[in-house]
Order: structure tokens, then C-alpha cells, then sequence
């Protein structure tokens, strides 16, 4: 996940979804349950950027969250 993030924001700002999810197939990254990525999951995880940098928001609630920052 973190590595998604890096690429993105970081690398390769004009990347398309699916170049995104080649580069971590082609590094060997695999989801959860062991298959390759597709620009699907990559959209999905992009789109919860704000959970993953440790902000839970409900509605138009925003909170930070229990939950660790993983970017």
C-alpha cells in the first residue's frame, strides 16, 4: 500500500491506474489474496487516502482515527 502511495505521489504523478498496477505487479506485490492488481484496486486504495493517513470521516465528520498511519 505504501508503495502505491510513493509511485503516485512521489515518482510518477501522471502514471495512469493501470501503469500503477503493472509497476507493483512487475515488483512482485500481490493483494491480500495473492492476486496481480488492476487499476480497479489501485483507484480503490488511492480513493482512502485520507484512512490510510490515519483520518476516519463519516458523513462530513472527520476524525482522526484509532487506527496507525500507514502513509
Amino acid at each position: 500500500m505504501k508503495r502505491l502511495f510513493e509511485l503516485k505521489q512521489i515518482q510518477h504523478r501522471k502514471w495512469s491506474l493501470s501503469r500503477l498496477a503493472e509497476a507493483l505487479n512487475d515488483e512482485g506485490y500481490r493483494t491480500t489474496q495473492g492476486k496481480a492488481f488492476t487499476k480497479v484496486q489501485v483507484n480503490r486504495i488511492l480513493d482512502r487516502e485520507s484512512f490510510y493517513q490515519g483520518v476516519y470521516t463519516y458523513g462530513q465528520i472527520q476524525a482522526n482515527g484509532k487506527h496507525e498511519a500507514i502513509i
